[in-house]
């Protein structure tokens, strides 16, 4: 169990995610921003320590504690082997247990994707393929262990906090598991302004370091699963749009961008794709591009998204559900919302706009600048710093001896 702490001393914070990196994913990143601003924002509060099974970070205000090698398949077994070696490492001598992954233990847990079982039977079906799913989920050792390991999640009492990163997850999770609106808040995803004076790599110089034309009119989709992000209907929108138009494609496994790098070798796409792989900075994509498309079909909150803003480079965006956070963008208008995210027509159509149009994309790129300032990290850690002290507050009371 987690040990109290007093305000003489820093509390000693246990932050669990199996990867510890920028470059691994929109929720790693998330983490890893999070806990880098908390040091340095909160230094005479925390002690935070780390639990992970790889990191690249390096920062003297965290102790980083290797796992070390796990399983890579089945996923669900690795699951279940991190959640033990973590349960392990910090069950006794810290005040905070904050875990971003599906553990039993942690009086914080932030929550960065769709409960499994609101996918499995909360999703309106027909009724057909409503039995299919209950089949499969009662039938399948993988599916049972991960619920399993889910339901011991968002079980508890008012003495640990849910933390869902947009406010349709946070609905979902309290239609799915029943948590009282009491033990959840919503916590975004944020993002770094660039310091004051400092100026973006130059498009041509970008593009040249990429390998793209400098006349080139340039559509970044950035993320590790291609079909999920929506890239094979950029894809399909590009013949639909002048010969000057490229696809920049940041992020993806070696594996899946030598597969998609052949697909894109032939016909109208060929030498108009360009694949990076991953990048430990995304700042040169977007200085290279015109417009970033995230034809998303099935993201909370993308990081990707804020930084885009931040970048001054218009956005495409799916709507709700296919982007539980896109009421809070098509409500501050900071982006062009796409209602079908696998129409390549209108796909073609918003970008064709955008670029015409340049009284809209500049209205576009204002209203992205004023989101953007509303969702920095430094922000962020302040709403999960409040949360911190409200766990410390509860159990320092309950600790309290009773006054009668």
């Amino acid at each position: 169990m987690p040990t109290s702490t007093t305000a003489a001393r820093p509390a000693r914070l246990a932050i669990l995610t199996r990867h510890f990196s920028k470059s691994a994913g929109g929720a790693e990143n998330y983490a890893v921003q999070l806990a880098l601003h908390l040091a340095a924002q909160y230094p005479f509060d925390y002690c935070i320590h780390v639990f992970c099974e790889r990191s690249d970070v390096q920062d003297t205000n965290i102790t980083i504690h290797l796992m070390g090698r796990n399983l890579r398949r089945p996923r669900w077994i690795a699951q279940w082997l991190f959640a033990v070696w973590s349960w392990w490492q910090s069950r006794v001598g810290f005040a905070l247990l904050h875990s971003h992954e599906n553990t039993w233990h942690g009086n914080v847990q932030t929550v960065h994707v769709r409960p499994m079982r609101y996918n499995i039977f909360d999703v309106q079906r027909s009724p057909w393929r409503q039995g299919l799913q209950y089949l499969k989920a009662w039938t399948s050792p993988r599916l049972l262990a991960h619920l399993a390991l889910e339901g011991l999640r968002f079980t508890g009492g008012p003495g640990k906090l849910v933390v869902a990163v947009a406010p349709k997850l946070a609905d979902i999770i309290a239609d799915s598991y029943g948590v009282a609106r009491t033990r959840l808040s919503v916590v975004t995803p944020g993002m770094v302004m660039p310091p004051t004076g400092q100026t973006a790599l130059p498009t041509a110089q970008a593009r040249q370091t990429l390998g793209l034309p400098a006349q080139a009119w340039v559509l970044l989709v950035i993320g590790h699963n291609f079909e999920k992000k929506g890239l094979p209907a950029v894809l399909r929108s590009l013949p639909l749009l002048p010969s000057d138009v490229y696809v920049l494609v940041v992020g993806g496994a070696p594996s899946q961008v030598e597969k998609w790098r052949a697909h894109c070798a032939r016909g109208a796409l060929n030498g108009r794709v360009v694949f990076t792989g991953s990048l430990a900075d995304a700042s040169i994509a977007f200085s290279a591009a015109d417009c970033h498309v995230h034809a998303t079909l099935d993201d909370v909150f993308p990081l990707v998204v804020l930084e885009a803003f931040a970048a001054q480079v218009p956005v495409l965006l799916s709507v709700s559900p296919y982007c539980l956070a896109s009421d809070l963008v098509q409500a501050a208008g900071a982006a062009w919302m796409l209602e079908n995210p696998q129409d390549e027509r209108a796909i073609a159509s918003a970008l064709s706009c955008i670029r015409q149009d340049s009284a809209l994309r500049s209205d576009m790129l204002g209203r992205a600048a004023q989101f953007a300032a509303r969702h920095v990290w430094s922000e962020i850690a302040k709403q999960q710093h409040q949360i911190y002290q409200q766990v410390l507050a509860k159990a320092a009371a309950a600790l309290a001896p009773s006054q009668h």
